[in-house]
């Protein structure tokens, strides 16, 4: 696992998640049954596809990624609730974004949550990186490379030029 800190004092979370080929598979079948999307005016991610908020909750593939993102975050972050450490994060939301050729997001922020994640799902070197909006800091879009961090960090998804699509999941957990 990669660990930056980036400006405003906050280390971002970066690593590889060994089940990757499951959750392409998984995405793959959904795409193929076909998605409903919430459209490009509904949120900050500008992309073709932005599914509801609580996308696929029972999935068991999907939820091993969110559980492992959670316990990675868990045990870099320690969140305390009333001083002592515990288990307190909650996976609140979890969506799936197709960012086809000039798609994007604006640059926002995941406040009231607490932490957040990206998790490159499709991806090649010709597809736009995360960018960390006030530190310009930038993740390159790896397949099977997920990112996570404080959801008050602002970013952004340059618009996307290539030919291909960019698929990635994301989510929020907030301390309970």
């Amino acid at each position: 696992m990669t660990v930056e800190s980036i400006q405003h004092h906050a280390d971002i979370l970066i690593d590889t998640y060994q089940f990757h080929d499951a959750v392409r598979y998984e995405v793959a079948m959904k795409l193929k049954d076909g998605v409903s999307t919430i459209g490009k005016d509904a949120s900050n991610v500008k992309a073709t596809v932005h599914t509801e908020w609580d996308w696929e909750p029972n999935n068991v593939d999907f939820s091993k990624l969110k559980a492992h993102i959670g316990r990675e975050i868990n045990r870099h972050y320690k969140p305390a609730f009333k001083g002592q450490y515990t288990t307190p994060l909650k996976c609140k939301n979890f969506w799936l974004n197709v960012y086809e050729k000039g798609d994007y997001a604006v640059s926002h922020a995941h406040i009231p949550h607490d932490f957040s994640f990206a998790y490159f799902v499709e991806c090649d070197e010709t597809h736009p990186p995360l960018v960390f909006s006030d530190s310009g800091y930038e993740v390159p879009a790896v397949k099977g490379t997920y990112v996570a961090f404080p959801a008050y960090l602002k970013h952004h998804v340059n618009k996307n030029s290539s030919d291909k699509i960019r698929v990635t999941l994301s989510g929020n957990y907030s301390v309970q």
